[in-house]
Order: structure tokens, then sequence, then C-alpha cells
């Protein structure tokens, strides 16, 4: 073969390797648009986001696990959704009330979940805006985790879509499309753990941080301004971890009264007394058992139904 042949056939094999690359490139990005925008559907599903909802709760772990979505929505009859994170703060709560409010154009109510840590900045995960990833596409998310996440964290994200889900996220998305929304932690909690817990000083403080408290209100009237009308939600924690930090604790319970009591279209319905010292309804000392569940969404079914004129079945 004389070199000329060969040069071309050089030529050829280089034009075949390139237009290979680029096809490979391009399946993977099909691919990855794909499988992300499939997840991406499920998890919204499974947040209720972009639906015909008319209660929407919002919160973290805490209301996660007091409130039965499915029994809430058979109680009222209309349809609900369930807007939870673990470990969001009130900062990324403000971010998924703004993202509820683009979504959901049927809301009436909000029922956002407080509790005396809510203006406590420590014990929630300094990672949370992680959990916002899926939905970068939003011009809100995107500069609320441009402002949070590394600038190699955020541009991977950005260009390779299915790595904004963690495994906490996937089974979000599965679980939305299959319509699993149960959320229960079987057990009850060690009182005599936690009451040496409590004499050794091993418990989360209550701290009410201005800057928090001021988030919160201006979530607040963000709500109201677009006629959305808020309940403050106060699941209970068990009353061991109140009576340690009084002081603190009714601190942050006046908080919530007193907003209740200056805005209108703001109402706050408080659990604790009710059922702070029933500790078989509790997992933990903040989380509720299914028992606790139940009698949760039970009270707040009622109280939707008597205050905020939804017809229970």
């Amino acid at each position: 073969m004389s070199s000329k042949d060969n040069n071309e056939t050089k030529k050829i094999t280089k034009r075949s390797f390139f237009f290979r690359l680029i096809g490979t490139v391009l399946l993977f990005f099909l691919l990855d648009f794909i499988l992300s925008a499939f997840l991406l559907s499920g998890l919204e599903k499974y947040y209720g986001l972009n639906s015909n909802s008319k209660v929407a709760l919002i919160g973290h772990s805490h209301l996660m696990l007091g409130i039965d979505k499915e029994k809430l929505e058979k109680e009222l009859g209309v349809s609900v959704a369930k807007y939870t994170r673990e470990g969001v703060n009130v900062a990324d709560r403000k971010v998924m009330v703004e993202q509820l409010i683009n979504s959901n154009k049927n809301v009436q109510t909000i029922i956002y979940g407080v509790d005396a840590w809510s203006f406590t900045s420590e014990g929630l995960s300094a990672n949370s805006y992680g959990q916002f990833y899926p939905f970068l596409n939003l011009r809100t998310i995107d500069d609320f985790i441009k402002n949070n996440a590394s600038f190699a964290d955020y541009w991977t994200k950005k260009i390779i879509r299915t790595t904004r889900f963690d495994e906490v996220l996937l089974s979000s998305a599965v679980r939305g499309h299959l319509g699993k929304w149960t959320n229960l932690k079987y057990g009850n909690v060690h009182v005599e753990n936690l009451k040496r817990g409590l004499r050794n000083d091993e418990y989360r403080k209550v701290e009410n941080r201005q800057e928090n408290i001021a988030i919160f209100k201006e979530t607040i009237r963000l709500a109201l301004k677009n006629d959305m009308e808020v309940v403050l939600l106060y699941v209970p924690t068990i009353d061991l971890l109140e009576k340690v930090q009084q002081e603190s604790f009714d601190e942050a319970i006046s908080i919530f009264e007193q907003i209740a009591k200056e805005k209108e279209g703001v109402e706050f319905l408080n659990l604790q007394d009710s059922w702070s010292h029933e500790y078989e309804l509790f997992y933990d000392p903040i989380h509720l058992n299914p028992k606790g569940q139940k009698t949760v969404t039970d009270s707040v079914a009622k109280y939707l139904h008597y205050n905020q004129g939804y017809l229970k079945k």
C-alpha cells in the first residue's frame, strides 16, 4: 500500500473515531436527559408538586412522620401535597414555599410544620440544599443552589442531570411513580435513656436566632401575599425536652402565637400540650410512631374541617 493510501486510511479512521465519539457523547446526554426526566416526574408526584392540591404540607422529618397524607386526603375530601424533606431549615422551607406557589396554583392552605427548634441553626443538615438539585431547571432553585454549593458541584449537577439524585431522592422518585406515600418509624422512645441523656446535658438546645425568625416571617408574608392561609402546626415533641429548657421553649411558642395573633390568615395549631406527655406515641423524642401519626392526623383533619371549612367524609 502506498503512503498516499496509508494517509487516506488514517484520515478515514480518525474521522470514524471522531464521529463515534460524538455519537457516544450525544447518546450519553440523551439517556441522561430521559432518565432524569423520569426521576423528576416521580419526585414531583411524591411531593405533590404541579398538582391540583388544595392543602400543602411544608416541613422536615418532624412533619413528615407526623402526618399521614393519604388519611388526611380521605378525611378532608381534597388532595394534599406533602412537600417534606429531612433536615431542611427555615431558609430551605422558604424556597419550598416559593416552589409550591409557582407550581401548585390551587393551594388554599399551607400547613407549615413548626417546633421549638424552628429558629435554631444547629442540628439540621448543613447540606440540605442538595435535596433541591433535581429542580435546577427552576430559576429560584438555581440561584439558591449557586449561592450554597461549590463551583465544581454546581456545574457537575448542572451538566449531568442524573447526578442530581442521591439515594434518598432516587427512592422518593420511585415511590412517587408507585404511589407510595407512607412514612413510618416503628417502635417506642426509650424514656430512661432519654432521661439519662438529659441529665448529662445531651440534647439539642433551643436557640431563637433573629435571622431565622426574620426568614420565617418573610415566608409567611409570601404565602399570605399569594392568597394562601397558613396553619402553623406544632406536631408534639416529648415533654421532657421542653422541661429542661422551658424559658427558650416558651419564647419560641410565644413567637408563633404572636404571629398568628397579628397576621390575618395565619393560625397556630399547637398540639404540644395535648400529646407531649403520651410517650407511647413517640418513636424518639421528636418523631412520632404510627400510633402517634394517626392521632395527630386525626386532630389536624378535625381542625381543618371545623376551622378551615374542608368537608369531612
